[in-house]
């Protein structure tokens, strides 16, 4: 009967861990230091953007998918609010995994081949030393210094794919438009003239604008951390071994 009993039992996965902080080093490898540094990073990209940054460090997730555990850690914390502007930065230890997981909010500015070169050339080198505070402090670091639009050096061969689908995106709406405007009969002289073709016949000019981050104009998210809230993440970001 007690067979019977844990066969229809479903599996129940392991409780996250509750936040403390911007900082959750539960594998205790951070020194105060580097915990104090990148919590002043996370809370001035908060006040200054809106944008909330985690930082977990982990023993173990178990027989947990990484990518499936920082999605559900992400949600289950709501890191980033109801405008989805977080970052996670999840740290394994005993598989020596890193991932780094973006809400839908900031998926546009840090698509997977800008984050993963990101990792590959700032943080993963360090990690691979076990360097750990060097390396999360520069993680935490770089990824304020592109969210908050400032400029980083980056290797030209570690350029990501999501510029790339950017710009095939741009010119397939570029060709669109200009199809467009040559299906438009021109406008005769003395015709009405007045949407935009100053009555010549002349193309539109239309302008296409750029995806940005909305400025929260230094009132972003005030009174220190108290825990996060609604944010979601759609699995974007990039995975390292180290």
């Amino acid at each position: 009967m007690l067979f019977l009993i844990l066969a229809v039992t479903p599996v129940v996965a392991a409780a996250f861990p509750k936040p403390v902080g911007y900082v959750n080093d539960f594998a205790g490898i951070l020194n105060s230091g580097s915990r104090a540094h990148i919590t002043a990073i996370a809370e001035s990209l908060a006040e200054e953007q809106g944008i909330e940054l985690a930082v977990v460090t982990i023993s173990d997730i178990g027989d947990e998918i990484l990518e499936n555990y920082a999605v559900d850690l992400f949600a289950e914390w709501g890191i980033g609010g109801p405008e989805d502007s977080g970052i996670l930065i999840l740290l394994v230890l005993e598989s020596r995994d890193l991932r780094v997981e973006t809400g839908y909010g900031i998926e546009t500015v840090l698509p997977a081949g800008k984050v993963g070169a990101i990792l590959d050339q700032y943080v993963i080198p360090h990690l691979a030393k076990n360097d750990y505070n060097t390396g999360l402090v520069e993680a935490a670091r770089v990824f304020q210094a592109v969210l908050s639009d400032e400029s980083f050096e980056l290797d030209r061969k570690t350029d990501d794919s999501g510029d790339l689908t950017a710009f095939l995106v741009f010119v397939a709406i570029a060709i669109f438009i200009s199809v467009m405007a040559r299906k438009q009969p021109p406008n005769t002289p003395g015709g009405t003239g007045g949407s935009g073709t100053g009555g010549r016949g002349y193309p539109r000019t239309v302008i296409v604008p750029t995806t940005r981050i909305p400025r929260s104009g230094g009132g972003g998210r005030s009174g220190g951390f108290g825990g996060f809230g609604g944010g979601r993440s759609g699995g974007g970001g990039a995975s390292r071994k180290f």
